[in-house]
């Protein structure tokens, strides 16, 4: 696509977890696995805000009727998560964090730093709004101007969703989260890519920021002219964000191309054309069908006037405007739709049953239809508050809404753009005031990318820098660097992340019980010339199998019981050729000569 051609218009959110304690307690920021021992069930409610409003966005969540299971651990959640408990003094060490991240992208701090709460009814929170804070604006990276950096709150993890309740699990709520949002600056899905690529640099740049899946998500703000803003949510993979903005810049033209397609059809009255056909499929062939029917679900269609062929048209490579719909039905516990411009066939429908249908919706030539199946008087809530809005919605263009990536590229339906009842003060959380000689004060740490530089001019390869610049080891590398005068650097770094690596590879054990003190004795067995370097790895490996550092075991042997043995060699060994020596000696002194000094006194050796 031409992207300046249609008016591309990208903007990111994204939000970065952070080590240490929770926000707004003391409990720790652990994820974890296993078994919790607390369980409690609620409800939520959309209410009205201080400005008199319901947020839409709440009012719809409220509409799907469900309640909510919370799991938590006794010793690793507390009753600030529960709701139980106004929330305690503000995280300082997180905030200055914050700071320092908005230092480095040129923001203005404010001094009094405001705490809001977002109103969140989805379950995710369980006092119905997440706690945020606006604490820099009006900053700059490479161009792109970042409008906003927010402290905020994460909010509780899905663990299973029904059609009546959704599971999570508190062990996530709390954290806390720096949020970034760019301006609508970025034009095409690679700089897209690579402006969070560099942001996401920056966070790791703290040392303060939580690694692995799910622990920065990037939200994508897209339009095209014509088109609406759309915020895509939720995309965890940032290799996915370049598919995510081109597929979704051909959602919005081709529904803006079926916006023109629509002039000159009439928009019609759905509701009148919703029916029951269960009768009509009582004996179908159709396995989910009749698995469902006979759990005393209903099949629920309805007619649309003018739509035959419209359903199967592709807005993105594999999706259609059939999709779209699904993606409605989705949000209140359905599993989708089936339609007319579907092949039919696959569910193994007869064309008596289609026929029968298509008669009782009073189906003209031009028209279309779709089913759900499911609980009838939800199917009928559903038509009538979601679907059939958004069926009148294809006759004005692209709906302003919030979306979920998915992990093929494309996006389905979440909920309506909040408006601004979401927002209210947070009455519970006193301003935390931060002076403009404290913000002065508050130092700046090393860019990875520099950290990077600096350790290729140490001799370190390009790679190699890379990788022990982004690494938690890195704090390691450079005191063992400093301290141990005598093992180059590179060495240092190769043990410290590709050795480990190959070792729990190859010996498949558990290289984490190698501590940094275990490390440092190590090197400085090393640094003394106590023990070889090529018997690190057999000293690692008896650290994993629990056997500690055992340096006689591996203490080299004497500069004059070396020569002596090696003139053995050579005197047994007459006419072998140099390299047959060397893997003679290697072998009887493995772990107990320095390498480079037992080829070079066979060298003197054998001449």
């Amino acid at each position: 696509m031409d992207y300046e051609k249609i008016g591309l218009k990208v903007g990111l959110e994204i939000h970065q977890q952070l080590e240490g304690k929770k926000l707004f307690c003391d409990c720790p920021t652990l994820m974890r696995e296993d078994e919790p021992d607390i369980k409690l069930k609620r409800y939520l409610r959309a209410s009205a805000g201080e400005g008199g409003k319901v947020d839409i966005a709440a009012q719809l969540e409220q509409l799907k009727k469900q309640h909510f299971l919370y799991e938590a651990y006794s010793d690793t959640t507390c009753l600030v998560e529960l709701d139980e408990e106004p929330p305690h003094k503000v995280n300082r060490d997180a905030l200055i964090t914050t700071i320092q991240f908005a230092k480095m992208l040129k923001c203005k701090i404010f001094n009094d730093i405001h705490f809001m709460r977002k109103t969140v009814v989805n379950g995710s929170n369980t006092s119905g709004f997440q706690r945020t804070s606006f604490v820099a604006t009006n900053g700059d990276l490479d161009g792109i101007s970042i409008e906003g950096v927010f402290l905020e709150e994460d909010a509780a993890k899905i663990i299973g969703k029904e059609q009546d309740y959704t599971v999570y699990r508190l062990d996530r709520l709390g954290i806390p989260l720096i949020e970034v949002a760019t301006g609508p600056d970025i034009k095409t899905p690679e700089q897209a890519k690579e402006v969070a690529e560099k942001i996401g640099m920056i966070f790791r740049s703290t040392g303060k920021a939580k690694r692995g899946l799910g622990t920065i998500r990037q939200d994508l703000n897209i339009s095209v002219t014509g088109g609406s803003r759309i915020e895509i949510k939720g995309a965890q993979d940032i290799k996915i964000v370049p598919l995510l903005i081109e597929n979704e810049a051909k959602r919005q033209i081709n529904l803006i191309r079926l916006e023109e397609n629509l002039v000159g059809v009439k928009e019609a009255d759905y509701e009148k054309s919703i029916i029951d056909v269960s009768e009509i499929f009582k004996n179908t062939e159709c396995k989910f069908v009749n698995a469902g029917l006979k759990k005393k679900n209903s099949l629920t269609a309805i007619k649309i006037d003018k739509f035959k062929g419209i359903l199967g048209m592709e807005l993105t490579t594999g999706f259609r405007v059939g999709s779209e719909l699904a993606g409605y039905a989705k949000t209140r516990g359905f599993g989708g739709i089936i339609h007319s411009d579907e092949d039919l066939k696959k569910y193994k429908f007869s064309e008596e049953e289609i026929k029968n249908v298509e008669k009782q919706l009073k189906l003209k030539d031009n028209d279309a239809w779709f089913m759900l199946l499911g609980d009838k008087e939800k199917a009928i809530a559903l038509l009538k508050e979601l679907i059939i809005p958004r069926i009148n919605q294809f006759f004005k263009g692209v709906p302003e809404e919030v979306r979920d990536a998915q992990p093929d590229g494309t996006s389905v339906f979440i909920r309506p753009m909040p408006g601004a009842a979401r927002m209210y003060p947070e009455t519970d959380v006193p301003i935390t005031h931060i002076s403009d000689e404290e913000i002065k004060n508050i130092k700046l740490p090393e860019l990875i990318t520099d950290v990077s530089e600096r350790y290729t001019k140490m001799g370190l390869g390009k790679d190699l820098a890379n990788l022990i610049s982004k690494s938690e080891k890195k704090d390691l590398f450079d005191q063992c660097v400093k301290e141990f005068n005598n093992i180059k650097p590179s060495f240092i770094a190769e043990t410290l992340i590709p050795t480990l690596k190959e070792l729990a590879r190859k010996e498949k054990v558990d290289t984490d019980k190698i501590t940094d003190e275990n490390f440092k004795e190590l090197f400085s067995l090393l640094d003394q010339g106590k023990v070889a370097k090529n018997s690190v790895n057999d000293i690692l490996l008896d650290i994993c199998k629990g056997e500690g550092i055992n340096p006689e075991k591996y203490a080299l042997i004497s500069d004059e019981e070396l020569e002596k043995e090696l003139k053995t060699i050579v005197k047994e060994n007459k006419g072998l050729p140099f390299n047959a020596l060397i893997g003679k000696a290697m072998a009887k002194f493995k772990g107990k000569a320095d390498g480079k000094k037992v080829m070079e006194l066979l060298k003197r050796l054998s001449a």
